[in-house]
């Protein structure tokens, strides 16, 4: 048989929805397995047609109401109406093809099939009251109790010492190993000082008392750096990343528009946009310069970028690496090999700079400063023109009026070495006059001839008096000619393939340096080779050469606390 069941969706007049079913009999009601689901109609109402449009209508319990009267069955013609609980129902003409039709219209409130399942009443505590208690008590767990702690350290150290909540749940993760070691984890107090602000300048300054600014800001304007927090570039609970910023912004932000920072309308620095040949400029070097003759006034650094002429060192040292490096003309005292750049080269611990060269430490091994053929082992004093003169005169005027030593000396006669000048000769004058006079000679023989002058630059005066005819000038090597930047030379010599010689040659090109002017130190170029941005097979970001915090700046300290005085910075 063939049922049509009509249902009035009440949108408007005459829209309804209809469903057909085939079967024996039609069932209605809540059951899982009813043909026409009735929410809220708990007894089985089962409908058989009967012909003719009529039908008869059963159910297990008296819920069919006809003409309002209850009963559990009854026996209908198309144009009757009855009720189920919540429902009014018609039997209507079938159309043909159908046995029985259906009306149905939903009476008041639509009962929700799971109706009985989710009512709040029969439950004591309401899905809203038993939220509310879980909001609080995540709220008082979470923040309050920690919170407490906030106020007195001594709550916060009993609460991170019991199973209680403390302040470790607002933590966004771990600190960098240097502030764990310094206990800084434990007190987080020590840099969020006020609650529900920001970490302030004056925290990280309170270990941090010697760090200074970019620049020198009684030089540069103060406002445009006052202003940037140390959190800027510096962010903590941030691991496994460094704590400080290695993105290329934190330096290309303002250098790549140096114009801005002129000082005076002098623009010095070349803009940067990253680490290529078409964006970073030639490396600038810092020589130095000596002021007036012989440095009369000092020595200036002079910051200056090679250019088409090359650049000289005037260091006033006379000396050649193609000479000391060359395995046949140069060797090692004791063992006769030749010499290797860490025989005079050592690295200091920082892994950047290496060890002064100094007379004594790296000299005098080969070039001793002995004067007299009979006592090789004295020696003149360095570094001191009047101390070496005083010790010449002292010395031939002991020799000239000491008659024992004169006959003895007479006796020898000692053949003469290369390179040393005779042996003092006969005198008819006075112990004194001959003693000065041999010490004159010796003096000509060190400052003009061979001795001092042959690694020294030497300045004949004309005076008369040997205190004042010869000045030597003094010596100042560049300890660092890259002062603005950072270089690890153990990572770079650490390289299996090549041995250590070879590593610095690759850079320096020092076996054919025949001059102590050649500036030997490695281009631009020299470093894209590895370190390019773009075709580098090790690229480098800026902060691996460059550091923000220079020694020529402002002490931060002086700088902020200025700054925060001033208004400048809240």
């Amino acid at each position: 048989m063939y049922f049509l069941v009509r249902k009035l969706t009440g949108r408007g007049s005459g829209e309804a929805l209809e469903t057909e079913y085939q079967g024996d009999k039609l069932t209605l009601g809540a059951e899982p397995n009813a043909m026409v689901p009735l929410p809220g109609v708990e007894a089985d109402v089962t409908v058989l047609a009967e012909g003719g449009g009529g039908g008869r209508i059963t159910a297990r319990r008296p819920v069919i109401t006809v003409d309002g009267v209850a009963s559990r069955r009854a026996s209908l013609q198309p144009g009757d109406s009855f009720g189920l609980p919540g429902y009014a129902l018609e039997v209507i003409a079938p159309p043909q093809g159908f046995d029985f039709a259906l009306q149905l219209a939903t009476e008041g409130k639509p009962v929700s099939a799971f109706a009985g399942n989710v009512n709040l009443e029969e439950h004591t505590w309401s899905i809203r009251r038993s939220s509310w208690v879980l909001a609080l008590l995540v709220l008082a767990v979470a923040l309050v109790i920690p919170a407490l702690g906030l106020w007195r350290a001594d709550v916060a150290s009993t609460l991170r010492s019991t199973p209680l909540p403390d302040d470790g749940l607002w933590s966004s993760g771990p600190l960098v190993s240097a502030h764990q070691a310094a206990g800084v984890s434990q007190e987080c107090q020590a840099c969020h000082q006020t609650p529900f602000v920001m970490v302030e300048d004056a925290a990280c300054l309170d270990c941090h008392r010697g760090v200074n600014e970019h620049v020198d800001l009684a030089v540069h304007d103060a406002h445009a750096f006052s202003e940037v927090r140390c959190g800027a570039c510096h962010r903590e609970h941030n691991e496994p990343a460094m704590i400080t910023r290695r993105d290329k912004g934190l330096c290309v932000d303002c250098h790549a528009e140096p114009e801005t920072w002129a000082v005076a309308g002098e623009q010095t620095m070349a803009a940067v946009e990253a680490f290529t040949a078409a964006a970073h400029p030639e490396f600038q070097l810092a020589l130095l310069e000596p002021q007036g003759p012989g440095a009369a006034h000092g020595w200036e650094i002079n910051r200056q970028r090679p250019g088409a002429e090359p650049l000289r060192e005037q260091s006033n040292l006379k000396f050649t690496h193609e000479v000391h490096l060359d395995p046949a003309k140069v060797q090692h005292e004791g063992s006769g090999e030749a010499l290797e750049c860490a025989s005079c080269h050592t690295l200091k611990d920082d892994g950047e700079h290496f060890e002064p060269i100094t007379m004594d430490a790296h000299c005098r091994s080969c070039h001793g400063l002995s004067f007299d053929i009979f006592e090789p082992e004295l020696e003149l004093p360095h570094g001191d023109l009047r101390a070496a003169i005083v010790a010449m005169e002292a010395h031939f005027i002991r020799e000239f009026t000491d008659p024992e030593l004169r006959r003895q000396r007479a006796a020898e006669k000692p053949r003469r070495v290369p390179g040393k000048r005779d042996s003092a000769a006969s005198c008819e004058g006075s112990g004194l006059d001959c003693g000065r006079a041999e010490a004159l000679k010796e003096a000509q023989y060190q400052f003009a001839n061979t001795g001092c002058i042959t690694c020294h630059e030497v300045m004949e005066t004309g005076l008369e008096d040997i205190n004042d005819r010869w000045f030597v000038q003094p010596i100042r090597l560049t300890g660092d000619w890259y002062p603005h930047a950072r270089f690890d030379h153990t990572s770079h010599l650490s390289r299996a393939s090549d041995r250590p010689d070879e590593v610095c040659e690759s850079c320096h090109e020092a076996s054919v340096s025949d001059s102590a002017g050649d500036i030997l130190m490695p281009a631009r170029d020299d470093c894209l080779g590895c370190h390019a941005e773009d075709t580098g097979a090790a690229a480098l970001d800026c902060v691996s050469c460059h550091a923000f915090h220079q020694a020529t700046g402002t002490l931060s300290r002086v700088a902020r606390d200025s700054a925060i005085l001033q208004g400048e910075k809240p």
